[in-house]
């Protein structure tokens, strides 16, 4: 299963709702599953309240917002390093792959790579997880200066704005996974 409206995920097997949404957030199915319980199962569902797209995302970050600060850190943990190697690709999702190489993170020079390889570094020292970003539709120099922008944060403020990133995220490849009517426009990161 891999693009299907939301009507017809809200009559999925479990297999196949976490199969389209395992991927919506970064290496955590957890939230798909969860989906599934709360929203789909048939035995403890409220199905009818999801009719859009929008509602779909509304649930699944309030998924991930009510979960416990360790589970967070963890979904953040899970992204990958937005300087990975272009020989690292393959380790990274399909949809990570996908992202950074929309925003030219393979093309980066090896000047921009060493700088960015520094900050991200940096940033991970300092906050525990690697730095995140939207990067679809973004340029390499939006990246490098949204990392050289973020890293004065404090934790918590980082912490909830690399929460907000991968929610950002989550919704862009959402809208890749279902279907729905008169799609316009496109998100972008804004630093």
């Amino acid at each position: 299963m891999t693009s299907v409206t939301v009507a017809t995920l809200m009559t999925s097997s479990k297999e196949d709702v976490v199969s389209v949404l395992g991927g919506i957030y970064e290496h955590s199915p957890w939230v798909a599953e969860a989906f599934y319980t709360s929203h789909v199962d048939g035995t403890t569902a409220d199905s009818n309240a999801i009719e859009n797209v929008r509602q779909l995302f509304d649930i699944l970050s309030s998924i991930v917002d009510a979960a416990t600060r360790e589970q967070k850190l963890q979904l953040l943990r899970a992204h990958p390093d937005l300087a990975a190697k272009v020989e690292k690709l393959k380790t990274l999702t399909k949809e990570s792959q996908e992202e950074q190489s929309k925003a030219g993170l393979d093309t980066l020079t090896d000047e921009e790579r060493v700088r960015f390889l520094s900050l991200n570094e940096s940033y991970r020292v300092k906050f525990g997880f690697p730095f995140i970003l939207a990067v679809r539709n973004a340029t390499k120099y939006t990246v490098i200066s949204a990392v050289e922008g973020r890293i004065s944060n404090t934790p918590e403020e980082e912490f909830v704005s690399a929460l907000g990133q991968v929610h950002k995220i989550a919704w862009m490849r959402l809208l890749g996974a279902i279907d729905y009517p008169n799609p316009a426009g496109f998100l972008t990161c804004h630093v």
